[in-house]
């Protein structure tokens, strides 16, 4: 590739085990995929060895969009700052009430339960005499006084960020603001509820901003010396940086809401899913990303985006808009052992990139998904990963040796146990997230990526029931070129809290002109971002007297019927009946404000030799087989490739077991499709 002078479009994916990056010449509309070792402990490290290791001339990179990891790591290690919570009079302990249910899966009936600690401690929990009507109409103002004591207190104590939330402050955030202004001449990090969650619930409001507070100066640290890194190399170098709702913010905006970076890295990928579906024309996809350390799925059906406004992790409530992703922990990393029963337990535990599974070499002695891999054959002796790991089959097969001994079995049976259990839980993720919410995974192709996605695409499709599998051009760098799919965005919300009629209608699109002008304003200022901006506008509506409410796009024309019969429609998908004269609520109107960058165009195909470079010993179905392995850069279009075989490439494989055949699609994509008479053949 001949880089064009500052039209270089860069996208990065920090991984637990490796860095990925894409490079992208928007005028040669070309494609290229790296691979390099993550470094947990400092992964801006990893991103500035990428970059040079691509050899890219700085000045001709116009663009770097990472996703990351660091937000939600420092999040479940509880590594964040030392923070503060001020709130009203009275409510001090609602952070540590929350809900009443347990946030934890699988604890429902453990008497020995106990609840997460809340991410402030309650001795540095604060209240003030504040008061604001549940109309928005201030009723104790907050005293300067108070709060300056309150602030030298905190000081005192170590502080480094504070957060405040007060009650019925989405109404009239005016006395957070005065706290903010006041707090902020003693830190650096100061944080209020209403500009995190502008939304009704306390508790979720309250547990937002102590979480976005928490996580500030953490990400304010790596987002700024990331930025100075990426600009010190070249002054021309935007730096973005991927959110949890699949848009980029500018580091302006990571530092000020860290919150809507914690799942950064898997919206990348959902993101390029969407972008590989438009080209090839497919509505209706189930995403899976095996990584190092765990598997992700998401549902695109329809090509809608997959969205929630909220998720738990570790049982925090996380109130954010953010793509709807489910999370298991089975990855190429995943460490496999025996519970104190002899059962086999594959995860979560995982090897990471440090010491990382034992056929890498690096020091790693525990079994994994991927040593198990290895000793199947399905990863060949001496094959390169990623250009920067060469497999080692016999510190892969010595890993495994114990599991085997004390079960009684062979290191390969073993083997095979292991992924089929692997396979066993990213099946059950995609079952949650298709079947248990009323969709038929019999309807939707199954695509696979991520550096082990390919290897359990077809198996993981089979134990789902699904025939039809696609794997993308470079899998293992998918989630990174998504980093270059995704828009610019914003979002804005404000709780009403009336019935839907005639009257309300007025009142929706007034806070909706309101929203988008601020949201306007923001982009504006947001780091001289600019371009044109489109506008969708949502509503949170439940039936009157319901708790929870569900989210619809609101036409620009709408009125109240066409509104209604919308939410009824979502409504009887989700619950399987809607009650048609039943009084609806407007809870929160909701603008989202998006600006596109140049989305990567696929490039055109090349045909390759046409043939196999050679054949391996491939462990399948209890005995060794002869099988074919490909390079994917040999493969031609009008050649079907019956399993079982192998698929290699410098970021991923992909295993085509008996009874699939793989083919070429229309930009590159790997296509396997499961034959209906159930019959093997052989490889071409």
């Amino acid at each position: 590739m001949q880089p064009c002078p500052n039209n270089i479009f860069v996208g990065i994916d920090i991984g637990g085990t490796f860095t990925d990056l894409i490079i992208y010449d928007i005028k040669g509309s070309n494609l290229r995929a790296i691979k390099v070792p993550s470094n947990r402990a400092e992964p801006n490290k990893a991103v500035i060895n990428a970059l040079d290791k691509s050899a890219i001339p700085p000045k001709d990179i116009n663009l770097v969009v990472h996703g990351t990891t660091v937000a939600a790591n420092a999040l479940l290690e509880r590594r964040g700052s030392k923070t503060a919570f001020v709130t009203t009079a009275g409510f001090r302990d609602v952070l540590e009430l929350g809900r009443t249910t347990r946030l934890v899966p699988n604890t429902l009936y453990n008497p020995y339960f106990r609840r997460p600690q809340p991410l402030v401690q309650r001795r540095y929990r604060y209240t003030i005499s504040e008061r604001m009507g549940r109309s928005g109409t201030p009723e104790i103002s907050p005293c300067s006084a108070e709060i300056k004591a309150l602030a030298e207190k905190m000081l005192k104590h170590g502080i480094e960020a504070v957060a405040v939330g007060f009650l019925n402050s989405f109404r009239n955030s005016i006395h957070e603001k005065i706290a903010a202004e006041i707090f902020s001449q003693y830190f650096d990090y100061v944080t209020i509820s209403t500009d995190v969650l502008n939304e009704i619930r306390e508790f979720e409001r309250f547990s937002a901003a102590s979480m976005n507070a928490y996580l500030m100066p953490v990400m304010a640290r790596y987002a700024v010396a990331l930025n100075e890194k990426i600009t010190k190399r070249s002054i021309k170098t935007r730096f973005l940086t991927v959110s949890s709702h699949g848009g980029l913010l500018s580091t302006k905006s990571v530092c000020a809401s860290p919150i809507r970076t914690i799942l950064s890295g898997p919206a990348a990928g959902v993101a390029a899913a969407i972008h590989l579906a438009a080209a090839i024309d497919v509505v209706n996809i189930i995403t899976l990303d095996v990584g190092g350390t765990s598997s992700d799925v998401a549902i695109i059906a329809n090509n809608k985006f997959p969205q929630r406004r909220e998720s738990i992790i570790d049982g925090l409530i996380i109130k954010q808009p953010q793509l709807d992703i489910h999370t298991v922990g089975a990855g190429g990393g995943s460490i496999a052992s025996l519970d104190p029963g002899g059962g086999l337990q594959v995860g979560p535990e995982s090897a990471g990139a440090v010491p990382g599974p034992a056929a890498y070499g690096r020091g790693g002695k525990n079994p994994t998904v991927t040593d198990a891999n290895v000793v199947l054959g399905r990863l060949g002796p001496g094959q390169n990963l990623g250009r920067s790991l060469t497999i080692d089959h016999a510190s892969a097969k010595l890993s495994l040796h114990s599991l085997a001994q004390k079960k009684g079995i062979s290191v390969e049976t073993m083997a095979e146990g292991i992924i089929r259990l692997a396979v066993v839980k990213m099946a059950a993720a995609q079952h949650e997230i298709s079947a248990m919410r009323g969709y038929d995974p019999r309807e939707f192709s199954l695509l696979c990526y991520g550096g082990a996605g390919p290897l359990h695409a077809a198996l993981v499709a089979e134990e789902a029931m699904m025939s039809s599998v696609i794997i993308p051009p470079s899998p293992g760098a998918f989630s990174a070129l998504g980093t270059l799919c995704a828009p610019i965005m914003k979002d804005g919300a404000v709780t009403l809290l009336m019935a839907l009629d005639e009257k309300s209608i007025i009142t929706i699109r007034k806070t909706a002109v309101h929203i988008t002008s601020r949201l306007k304003e923001e982009l504006i200022n947001d780091d001289g971002i600019s371009g044109e901006i489109v506008y969708e506008r949502q509503l949170d509506l439940r039936y009157l007297g319901q708790a929870h409410e569900l989210t619809v796009s609101m036409p620009e024309k709408a009125d109240v019927q066409i509104i209604a019969e919308l939410f009824e429609t979502s409504f009887e998908k989700e619950y399987g009946r809607k009650d048609k004269n039943r009084q609806i609520e407007v809870v929160n109107v909701r603008v989202i404000a998006r600006i596109a960058l140049p989305r990567p165009n696929w490039t055109v195909l090349i045909d390759g030799t046409g043939t196999p470079y050679g054949h391996r010993e491939v462990f399948i179905h209890g005995k060794f087989q002869s099988v074919p392995i490909w390079m994917r850069k040999d493969l031609v279009k009008s050649l079907a490739i019956n399993g079982p075989a192998i698929i290699e490439e410098m970021s991923s494989t992909t295993y085509i077991p008996p009874n699939w055949m793989g083919k070429l699609g229309q930009v590159g994509e790997i296509i396997l499709t499961r034959q209906s008479d159930g019959t093997e053949q052989n490889s071409k």
